[in-house]
C-alpha cells in the first residue's frame, strides 16, 4: 500500500481537489483508494457522527464506505477545539483513522490542512509529524502567483526532504504564466524538487453558483430559481451612468452585476447584455419592471439587505475560499490535471506504475 500526504504551504491552495483528481483517476486505472484527513475545519453532520465538510465530499466523490470519525478524527474549530488534547491522545485518534481508512487499499490519500509548516502544531499534528507518523510521501500543491511563492515551497522541502515526490503549481495567474514556467519551474528542479507542471487559473473552477451567492449572502431569489446552479464567472460593480455601464456590461460576460435595489437603469442596462444574475443591495426591491424583464430573460434576481460595499466584501471572502462542488468543474479539473500535468511522473515515484 501507498501512502501520499497532498500538502500545501498555504490555505486554499488546491489540495481537496488534488487528492478528488488524483483519486478519481486512480479508480479508473483499477486501483483501490483510500481517503483520510487528519484535521478537519469545517464539521458537518453524518448520521449520528461529526466530520469534515471536505473529507465527507471527497469520499462521497469516490464512494468511498468510511465512517465519518475515520475520515476526519480531529476537527479544529470554535465548537471543537482540541488545544487542550494531549498528542499522544491526537496522534492515536489520527493512527486509528488511517488504519481504518487505509484498509483493503492500494494507496491512500491523507488530506492535509491550511500550511504544512503550522497548521496542527497545537496538538501536535502539524504536516511533519503527520508524514513521519505515517510513513507518507509528500506532494505539495502550491499557489503560485509570482516567483515570491518560492519561499514558502523551499520551507516545505527543507521539512520533508526526501519524501518530497513532486510538486504542482497550482491557481497560476495568465499574466505570469511564461515566467513561472521558464524560471521558477527550472530553479525548483535545479534544487532538486520533482516539479509536476503548472495549473493555470481556471475561471470556470473558480465560478460560483448563483444558489451559492445567495447561501453567502443571505440573500432572497425574487426570481430566476431554474437557474440557480448557473455558473458566474465575473462581478462587476454598477455604480456609474447608464452609457458607461452599458459598455463595460458589453464586454464582460457570464456576469454577475452588483448594484442598489434602486438603481433600476443600471438593472435593466445589465439584463440587455449577457448577465447570469443581478444582485440587488440595500434591502430595496426593485421594480416590476426589472422582475418581469428577468423573468423574460430566465436571470434570477437575488436581494440582498447589506450595502454594496458590504456585500462585495462578503462575495470576495468567499471566492478567495471557494470549494469545488460541483460535478462539471470536477471533471473539468481532472481534465486540467491530466493535461498540464505529469501524472505518470508520480506513479512512477509512487511505484504505482
Amino acid at each position: 500500500m501507498v501512502t501520499l500526504y497532498v500538502a500545501s504551504s498555504e490555505p486554499y491552495s488546491g489540495k481537496t481537489l488534488t487528492c478528488l483528481a488524483l483519486g478519481t483517476r486512480w479508480q479508473r486505472q483499477g486501483l483501490r483508494v483510500g481517503y483520510t484527513k487528519p484535521l478537519g475545519l469545517l464539521p458537518v453532520t453524518m448520521g449520528e457522527e461529526v466530520t469534515d465538510e471536505d473529507s465527507r465530499f471527497v469520499a462521497e466523490q469516490l464512494k468511498l464506505d468510511v465512517s465519518p470519525s475515520h475520515l476526519c478524527p480531529i476537527l479544529l474549530n470554535e465548537d471543537t477545539c482540541p488545544c487542550h488534547m494531549e498528542a499522544e491522545e491526537a496522534r492515536g485518534k489520527v493512527k486509528e483513522a488511517f488504519a481504518a481508512s487505509a484498509a483493503g487499499t492500494d494507496v491512500i490519500l491523507v488530506g492535509g490542512t491550511g500550511s504544512l509548516l503550522s497548521r496542527g502544531s497545537m496538538v501536535g499534528l502539524e504536516g511533519a509529524t503527520v508524514v513521519e507518523m505515517l510513513d507518507a510521501k509528500v506532494l505539495l500543491v502550491c499557489r503560485c502567483e509570482s516567483f515570491l511563492d518560492v519561499d514558502s515551497i523551499m520551507a516545505c522541502h527543507r521539512v520533508v526532504g526526501e519524501r518530497l515526490v513532486g510538486v504542482i503549481l497550482n491557481l497560476v495567474p495568465a499574466r505570469v504564466k511564461d515566467r513561472i514556467r521558464d524560471e521558477v519551474v527550472p530553479y525548483l528542479e535545479g534544487m532538486g524538487m520533482p516539479v509536476l507542471g503548472l495549473v493555470a487559473s481556471d475561471p470556470v473552477l473558480h465560478s460560483v453558483s448563483v444558489r451559492e451567492l445567495a447561501e453567502a449572502t443571505g440573500g432572497e431569489l425574487l426570481s430566476g430559481e431554474e437557474a440557480a446552479e448557473e455558473l458566474v464567472e465575473n462581478f462587476v460593480v454598477g455604480a456609474m451612468g447608464v452609457e458607461g455601464a452599458l459598455r463595460y456590461f458589453r464586454r464582460t460576460p457570464r456576469k454577475c452585476v452588483i448594484t442598489g435595489g434602486d438603481r433600476s437603469d443600471i438593472q435593466l442596462a445589465a439584463l440587455e447584455t449577457p448577465t447570469k444574475c443581478l444582485i440587488l443591495t440595500g434591502d430595496l426591491r426593485p421594480r416590476h419592471t426589472v422582475l418581469a424583464r428577468a423573468a423574460e430573460l430566465g436571470v434570477p434576481v437575488l436581494l440582498v439587505s447589506h450595502d454594496t460595499l458590504r456585500t462585495v466584501t462578503t462575495i470576495e471572502e468567499m471566492l478567495g475560499k471557494l470549494r469545488v462542488r460541483e460535478p462539471r468543474k470536477i471533471a473539468r479539473a481532472v481534465e486540467h490535471f491530466e493535461a498540464n500535468l505529469e501524472l505518470a511522473k508520480l506513479d512512477a515515484a509512487l511505484g504505482l506504475g
